[in-house]
């Protein structure tokens, strides 16, 4: 690694943000366990710092991060940022409690479920006990969760690597995490230089962004193998095998296990279908190009159900995560749905289920017409259509845009584009601080996180220097 690199403000600067995100996370104001975390220098720090300063120090943690991320962006003349910065600036929060989420105390908590012989989509989270039940979210107590049953089994499997420890099986199931990172991290630029698209740019982009830091690291969500899974498919349907069809075949089932770590990734079949044969796809008319994209999908959807399905099964859990997808709507995310009903709340009349039927509507509406007017560009359907996914849940978190921020990072973005993107990047890191750390509604945290992200617009100086000629 040239020592030029290690020279850039940037790089030091966002590792005193992560570091400071990591302190602020051992606070024991942040456990539901009144007994707090409980663990060697982790006790000490959380009984050192209490909530009000693990608030200011992981609010000023993003800030820095965001600022270093800001400084790092790809331009002519800059050193070339490794992808593996991402491990440097996770490093101070390998060992510390989970950040901003209380996630990975469930996982630990419907793996043990499964240890003891129960269903998690039937033995309902703290019914069995265990090391894990007093940290659980209240919220989340006595209820089950839509997660597929192949994470259910990484849970399962992360509270042994841990030893059933009540603080080390949770901080086990970031291991999964680091290993969708280095998924990211590994295979995103390749296929950058496959698809002749900038790879500094996929790289400060799709792996370096401060909500993967932040979130797919610090917060150890699932959200983080199975984007990780998806770029490694993605990156394998383009790939020539021997006697068998990559983007038919072989991509189709890598996504069907994404599936079964978390059911969004059943997206990237357009991708996996398209990307092979997008310069085909530009010589034929569009009702052509609808039609041939149309079949390939439907052929890999086939084998990505096929093997979904098969897991699901061969776990022996099927199909029960079905009976808790309302569960998620209860939660008052940053959705735009709650924020319409709240801006409307002085009407007396609750409109959040008639704005997430709209905006679901608008959101399959908006893939459909992707998919009839961007046919020749499958990446970019996908990537696109993987926003648009995200408003037809009734929850919207951070860590699930870290799918598409790494798909978006392939695509041809022009300069504003690129700004915007930019833009909602930080102001939804800060929004969701400001709402999850001192507990503001969610109407005046998005308008915070505008603030920001308008500040980060207006500093921003990059842009990707070329684009990709397939997707």
């Amino acid at each position: 690694m040239p020592a030029s690199f290690w020279r850039l403000p940037g790089v030091w600067i966002g590792l005193v943000g992560s570091t400071l995100v990591g302190l602020g996370a051992t606070s024991n104001g942040f456990s539901f366990n009144p007994v707090g975390w409980g663990v060697g220098p982790i006790a000490w720090l959380a009984t050192t710092i209490d909530r009000s300063t693990g608030n200011l120090l992981i609010a000023l943690g993003c800030v820095l991060l965001s600022l270093g991320w800001l400084l790092l962006v790809p331009g002519p003349g800059r050193p070339a940022v490794p992808a593996w910065l991402w491990l440097v600036w996770s490093v101070p929060l390998l060992i510390v409690p989970p950040v901003m989420s209380g996630d990975p105390f469930l996982y630990a908590d419907l793996g043990w479920i499964l240890h003891q012989g129960g269903n998690p989509y039937v033995d309902v989270m703290g019914s069995m006990g265990g090391p894990f039940a007093a940290f659980i979210d209240p919220f989340w107590a006595g209820n089950g969760v839509a997660y597929p049953p192949l994470s259910l089994e990484v849970n399962r499997l992360m509270i042994a690597v841990g030893g059933f420890h009540p603080y080390w099986g949770v901080i086990a199931q970031r291991l999964p995490a680091l290993a969708g990172m280095g998924l990211l991290a590994a295979f995103l630029p390749r296929l950058a230089d496959q698809l002749r698209v900038d790879r500094q740019w996929a790289v400060w982009l799709g792996v370096l962004n401060p909500i993967a830091i932040v979130h797919l690291v610090g917060g150890a969500h699932n959200d983080t193998l199975m984007a990780g899974v998806v770029v490694f498919a993605i990156w394998l349907s383009v790939q020539r095998v021997p006697r068998v069809s990559a983007s038919l075949v072989l991509a189709p089932i890598v996504i069907g296990l994404a599936m079964a770590l978390k059911q969004q990734a059943g997206l990237a079949v357009i991708a996996a279908a398209g990307l092979p044969v997008a310069a085909q796809l530009v010589r034929l008319s569009r009702p052509q190009r609808v039609a041939v994209l149309g079949w390939r999908t439907a052929v890999a959807a086939v084998v990505a159900l096929t093997t979904f399905v098969a897991v699901s099964l061969s776990t022996g859990l099927g199909f029960g995560w079905t009976n808790w997808l309302s569960q998620m709507g209860r939660a008052r995310t940053l959705t735009l749905s709650i924020a319409i009903s709240d801006a409307f709340a002085w009407t007396g009349v609750d409109l959040t289920n008639a704005a997430n039927t709209l905006l679901a509507l608008l959101a399959v509406g908006g893939l459909v017409f992707l998919l009839v007017t961007r046919p020749e560009r499958p990446l970019e359907v996908t990537a696109w259509g993987s926003v648009f996914v995200l408003f037809i849940g009734q929850a919207l978190h951070p860590w699930y845009v870290g799918l598409s921020l790494a798909l978006i990072a392939l695509l041809p973005l022009r300069r504003g584009t690129a700004r915007w993107v930019v833009f909602t990047t930080i102001g939804y890191l800060m929004a969701y601080c400001v709402n999850n750390l001192y507990s503001v509604a969610v109407l005046p945290s998005i308008v915070a996180g505008l603030a920001f992200g308008c500040l980060a617009y207006a500093i921003y100086t990059g842009r990707p220097e070329r684009g990709t000629r397939l997707g």
